[in-house]
């Protein structure tokens, strides 16, 4: 009887851990789900990151090697892009680099995309 009941409880809290598993799995974001984003999300992420390469890792490349954008990595950093730009305006340093309001909107659409506002 006491050997049945472990294997009772063994089966429940596997079932349990399985559910869990599943709804973490799960994604909801319809951009998520088939692993590539629509065609004109994709082209704001192209237009965002052209942004960021001739603004941004103009700098970067020299004063921060670490935090040089690409292509893969700009989604993983994207609110970190959000607070040094929009939120605390640090960004991009300095007089000579200066973002124009259509690259601003730009970015802050592809943002939008991203989630992040």
């Amino acid at each position: 009887m006491k050997a049945r009941f472990i294997k009772t409880s063994w089966l429940g809290v596997i079932t349990a851990a399985l559910i869990v598993i599943s709804a973490f799995n799960t994604q909801t974001d319809i951009h998520k789900n088939h692993g590539e984003l629509p065609l004109k999300d994709e082209k704001l992420k192209k237009e965002a990151f052209k942004i960021l390469d001739t603004k941004c890792n103009v700098c970067h490349r020299k004063q921060n090697p670490f935090m040089v954008f690409n292509e893969k990595n700009i989604s993983r950093r994207a609110k970190k892009i959000y607070q040094m730009v929009f939120i605390e305006r640090r960004m991009p340093k300095g007089n000579e680099i200066q973002l124009t309001n259509e690259e601003f909107i730009k970015l802050k659409k592809w943002l939008f995309t991203e989630n992040i506002l």
